[in-house]
């Protein structure tokens, strides 16, 4: 029986594989079993090397209290009411020296333009100082149609960490991995480990975790996709309790969820995408406590 059900589900793959245009920009039969981009332990590696080259960010915030606007699943084609919307509100807020988004940023091939314009277009409050930072997360759908390169052409690196420093020398550590295939590959596990022992030398104030994939699966609506394996789930929250990381931010699922679990607050966003219902962003506020709020945009 149980082979015949198999064998259904191999029938009905091909078929619907049959029914889409080749031509497609919207499906990517191939990406979504086995990756038409470079398999994890190779974008690692490309990262290291683009690591090596500019170093790890720090962002200078202005105060000792400070914003971040972090969104995600965008998903971006020809529609981008929404991200704009994020944009000018981060833009325009004085205490936010920088803005995160958690992956999923265009939603298939030949849509980056549409994302270039939407930050090209929205001018920045010239009383903000430090800048515009926008700092990235790769996601699944931003690997689709082998898009790897034009990703790793525009932000770079798709695992690193960036450091905010407050006007008194506190310095809260951001790190980001490459989850865009359900997995972080031995060699990026690795790399986590000694980031994770390197902050223990060193006396951050918050220390917060951002992937794309979620940790915990509470429903099926992505597919094989949703979240890790069980035992790379276990393995990275035990690092996370053990080197006292607050937070984890993550995406994914399109469904807000909080949970709480030895000691670290796991996040789930939102979807900023146009038409989810609600569509939403967070606010995260980084002081002597990091406290978010959620912020729907029906």
């Amino acid at each position: 029986m149980k082979r015949h059900i198999i064998s259904a589900i191999i029938i009905a793959l091909f078929m619907l594989a049959g029914c889409v245009d080749p031509d497609s920009t919207t499906l990517d039969m191939a990406g979504m079993f086995c990756g038409s981009s470079p398999r994890v332990d190779q974008r690692f590696a490309e990262s290291q090397a683009l690591n090596a080259l500019s170093g790890f960010a720090t962002v200078k915030a202005q105060s000792e209290n400070y914003r971040i606007f972090v969104h995600a699943d965008t998903h971006i084609m020809d529609s981008r009411d929404n991200l704009e919307h994020f944009i000018h509100e981060y833009r325009n807020a004085l205490d936010c020296p920088l803005a995160l988004h958690l992956g999923d940023l265009v939603d298939a091939q030949n849509h980056w333009d549409y994302m270039k314009a939407a930050y090209s277009d929205i001018p920045q409050n010239p009383a903000k100082i430090g800048g515009d930072t926008l700092f990235m997360t790769l996601g699944n759908h931003d690997l689709f149609f082998g898009q790897w390169e034009q990703y790793k052409n525009y932000w770079g690196s798709s695992a690193y960490y960036f450091i905010v420093e407050t006007p008194s020398g506190k310095r809260d550590l951001f790190l980001i991995l490459d989850s865009a295939e359900g997995t972080l590959g031995t060699d990026q596990m690795a790399w986590f480990k000694e980031v994770l022992n390197w902050s223990d030398t060193q006396d951050f104030r918050h220390k917060v975790v951002c992937t794309h994939t979620h940790l915990f699966k509470s429903d099926g609506s992505q597919g094989h996709t949703s979240n890790f394996e069980l035992e790379e789930t276990y393995e990275i929250m035990g690092l996370l309790a053990q080197h006292d990381v607050e937070m984890y931010w993550s995406a994914h699922d399109h469904s807000r969820e909080e949970i709480t679990f030895n000691g670290v607050t796991y996040l789930v966003l939102d979807a900023l995408q146009e038409g989810s219902d609600p569509a939403g962003y967070m606010i995260a506020t980084m002081g002597d406590d990091i406290g978010y709020r959620f912020v729907e945009m029906r």
